[in-house]
């Protein structure tokens, strides 16, 4: 890739990227109160969808590429759903022994925002809907795996040297861990090393859909037992 190329590279980035989580990290930091249930449902397909709209836009015509990058490898539909369930079953793997080592270690911050969504979903069937699905599906699974696909191909066309590649991967895990700092240092050290896997899978099978589709079901797996078994107030 010449010098151009990687500037332009290095600007779509920055937009979609870079300047997005370090305002987010900004603002999270400086807030003195969390988000309410209605703006835990807006802010992410708010956000989420216009992210989306631009990342495309910016890949299309400012930077010339082809959407189908971020989607190169062999797959179809059914391999694709095989792989996020067994990806799945990683990320549950690595989430029971984090909770065995690591939080002994680190610190956690109880995600007080999403338990009290949570405990308004189950008072409204319409809040469940929509979180477990558009919320869910487009504005928290496809806007990050957007982003860290995003990240790693553009990248990755800077160098084709493995080391390069490998670091890329270590860069996108630390980037995405950092943007969940309000999750604590537990929070963002193994949503890092979650990030290493996906970002490795990525690397191997060039498919995004396994990724979103583990995103999902990982996510909402654990929304769904908190509803079942949480106390009420």
């Amino acid at each position: 890739m010449n010098k151009v190329n990687k500037l332009k590279s290095f600007i779509a980035l920055s937009i979609i990227v870079f300047i997005p989580f370090g305002l987010m990290l900004w603002i999270r930091n400086h807030q003195s109160t969390g988000f309410a249930s209605i703006e835990l449902i807006t802010y992410p397909l708010l956000f989420g969808g216009l992210s989306i709209t631009i990342l495309i836009l910016l890949k299309k015509y400012f930077l010339k590429e082809k959407l189908a990058d971020l989607n190169s490898g062999l797959g179809n539909w059914t391999t694709d759903i095989v792989w996020g369930i067994l990806l799945t079953l990683i990320y549950f793997g690595l989430f029971y022994i984090e909770r065995l080592t690591l939080a002994n270690i680190l610190e956690f911050n109880s995600n007080v925002e999403l338990l009290g969504l949570m405990l308004d979903m189950r008072e409204s069937p319409l809040l469940l809907l929509i979180w477990f699905g558009p919320v869910l599906w487009i504005g928290i699974a496809l806007y990050e795996e957007l982003i860290r696909v995003f990240l790693l191909t553009s990248l990755w066309k800077w160098s084709e040297h493995i080391i390069w590649n490998l670091l890329v991967i270590l860069l996108s895990a630390i980037i995405i861990g950092l943007a969940h700092w309000s999750q604590g240092p537990y929070g963002v050290v193994t949503i890092g090393i979650k990030g290493l896997v996906s970002g490795y899978f990525f690397y191997s099978k060039k498919r995004l859909m396994p990724l979103v589709y583990a995103h999902v079901l990982y996510d909402g797996i654990q929304v769904a037992l908190l509803l079942l078994t949480y106390p009420d107030p």
